[in-house]
């Protein structure tokens, strides 16, 4: 029979320790034999307390092992799991840095290429402002040398004018001494009536002629007027030149065009009334 290692083991063996060391021998032992059996009992009293302390010591030793053990194993365990686990993290966060380090290259690529790009569409803005550039410059400077051209033309337009004014002037009065001489020969052949109606047909001839004056002097003022404002717009077209060539260069031809026509029908009127009082005073001489 095997006697089972527990703490009610310890117990026994430390009652019976105590039973030792109580041990009554008298009256049953003889008072001789009675001091060595009473030292006998207790040199195994002593015994079976230093077995069970031994034993209980033993038993915590072992108790405190197995815990260590335990914690051990658990320690390992938990190690073990702890390890897989930041081996798994590790693993995770490789695949993750070489993701992301794909995706920051496939990004980097996109942006080198994507400033490629922009640096060559810069480059091709940068040629298409220069070319517009050079023929807005080109267009000011045809637009500016028409300017001149027309201006040049309108001085011509206004010195034509002028003479034409200056013609008409002489010829109205030539045409007020061809009256004047004649109307003084009708006067010595007519009678006193007749001489007033002369003076008064005179009268007459004389503010057609200032007024023939007076138009040709307000065509010269019209054309000098044409050419300050000319001048102005030239120098306003000269600014906006960039920004509205082709409406500048039509105006310019259409005023171009208004002051020849006007300076065309001032002269064409002068010659008109001119060549009107001219006839008008042959009928009046010839009737």
């Amino acid at each position: 029979m095997t006697t089972r290692l527990d703490p009610k083991f310890t117990s026994l063996l430390s009652d019976t320790a105590a039973k030792l060391e109580s041990l009554e021998l008298l009256p049953r032992v003889s008072a001789d034999a009675a001091p060595a059996l009473t030292e006998t009992a207790n040199d195994l009293a002593r015994q079976l307390r230093e077995l069970a302390a031994k034993l209980a010591e033993a038993q915590e030793a072992k108790f405190a092992a197995d815990v260590a053990a335990k914690e051990a194993a658990i320690l390992a365990r938990d190690q073990a799991i702890a390890e897989k686990a930041a081996a798994k993290e590790a693993e995770k966060a490789r695949l993750q840095a070489e993701k992301e380090a794909a995706q920051l290259a496939r990004e980097q690529a996109a942006a080198e290429k994507a400033a490629e790009k922009a640096r060559l569409q810069a480059e091709k803005e940068a040629a298409q402002l220069a070319r517009e550039q050079a023929a807005a410059e080109k267009a000011a400077e045809k637009a500016r040398l028409q300017a001149e051209k027309e201006a040049a033309t309108l001085a011509r337009a206004q010195e034509a004018a002028e003479k034409a004014a200056e013609k008409a002037r002489l010829q109205a009065e030539k045409i007020a001494a061809r009256q004047a001489a004649a109307e003084a020969k009708a006067k010595a052949d007519a009678e006193r009536e007749a001489a007033k109606e002369a003076a008064r047909e005179l009268a007459r001839r004389e503010l057609e002629a200032v007024k023939a004056a007076a138009a040709a002097l307000k065509a010269k003022k019209d054309a000098e007027k044409e050419a300050a404002r000319k001048i102005e717009e030239e120098a306003k077209a000269r600014r906006e030149a960039a920004a509205a060539q082709a409406r500048a260069e039509q105006e310019a031809k259409e005023r171009a065009r208004r002051a020849a026509a006007i300076a065309a029908i001032a002269a064409e009127k002068a010659a008109m009334e001119a060549e009107k009082e001219r006839s008008e005073t042959t009928d009046s001489v010839s009737s």
